[in-house]
């Protein structure tokens, strides 16, 4: 069983909990790899719409993970340098998103790549049941 660790959020005036993506300063989920390296997650747990503000939230939060993967406290607690191999930018997105925000992300790719990870995008596991509040514990497990 993996650790969890809970922290408050900080106090930023970027932050708007009413929209699909509320903290840029957050790493939603950071899994550490026991070799070395990192799968950090970007959740997005509503539908994500393609008007300026959103995508340039998507494209701020991403630029965020960024600037962590080149971090001393990343290379601490991932004890190793990040590499396309050994660290991955994961966006779980809901997947009534707009088209244009699924582009923008395959835009991204080389930008993420360029910058020694590798970006991953996968629609949402809403299956029966699922809420914002249960996320977590359903991409947790799988």
């Amino acid at each position: 069983m993996a650790t969890v660790t809970e922290h408050d959020v900080l106090e930023d005036p970027r932050n708007d909990p009413d929209h699909p993506i509320p903290n840029l300063n957050v790493i939603d989920v950071a899994a550490y790899r026991k070799g070395g390296g990192a799968d950090l997650t970007i959740v997005i747990a509503s539908p994500l719409a393609d008007d300026p503000r959103s995508q340039t939230r998507l494209l701020d939060k991403i630029q965020g993970y960024l600037g962590h993967i080149q971090s001393d406290d990343f290379e601490r607690d991932a004890g190793a340098k990040p590499t396309p191999v050994n660290t991955t930018i994961k966006v779980l997105i809901h997947p009534e998103s707009a088209s244009a925000v699924r582009h923008l992300l395959e835009r991204c790719r080389p930008w993420v790549d360029s910058q020694s990870a590798t970006l991953l995008v996968q629609d949402l596991d809403l299956g029966e049941g699922a809420s914002p509040n249960n996320l977590f514990e359903r991409t947790r497990e799988g």
